[in-house]
């Protein structure tokens, strides 16, 4: 195994609905980190999901760049190659793709270059604050990310297979 760092802003952190699921493969934290150049967690006012890798309609977290003065925080893990894979499969499916961002532990303990999942058209989502219809954060609230709102597609059929409905928050900014 080798192992790679992974920053988690959203819902797999520890404790939420995706790291409850993934648990076995994310494992503990290692670290609380922050971002060391500007990053916002975007969260839409209203719940959507654009990921058809994600079975739940919720206020979704993007992470964006260049937001100052906001450092997003979140939870440092160190995953196997196979863990990054079935990240992949949840994430790069719909708005996020894969890059690498530096983090800085809140203790001091050091630096770290980490694999994240970043929002793929992170204009759209800065138009999505700029129109009052997001909200640029620091940390992903767990309050937001409490609801486990089925899509409609697991709905019908709970235990289905493949990809789920995608509801997508920057519809109406694509538009304009």
């Amino acid at each position: 195994m080798t192992p790679v760092p992974y920053f988690a802003y959203g819902t797999t952190q520890k404790g939420y609905v995706h790291h409850r699921r993934l648990a076995h493969l994310l494992g503990e934290p290692v670290a609380r980190v922050r971002t060391v150049r500007a990053y916002a967690v975007v969260v839409p006012r209203r719940a959507a999901c654009s990921n058809p890798g994600c079975r739940y309609v919720h206020r979704m977290a993007a992470l964006v760049p260049g937001l100052e003065p906001l450092r997003v925080e979140g939870d440092l893990f160190v995953i196997s190659d196979e863990a990054v894979a079935v990240l992949d499969e949840l994430e790069t499916r719909g708005p996020y793709v894969r890059d690498r961002v530096e983090v800085a532990a809140l203790d001091g303990a050091g630096t770290y270059e980490a694999n994240a999942y970043l929002a793929r058209e992170p204009a759209h989502w800065r138009a999505l604050v700029d129109l009052g219809e997001a909200e640029a954060l620091r940390t992903y609230p767990r309050d937001l990310a409490a609801s486990e709102q089925l899509k409609d597609c697991c709905a019908r059929a709970p235990d289905h297979s493949g990809l789920h409905d995608v509801v997508d928050p920057l519809a109406g900014v694509m538009r304009r």
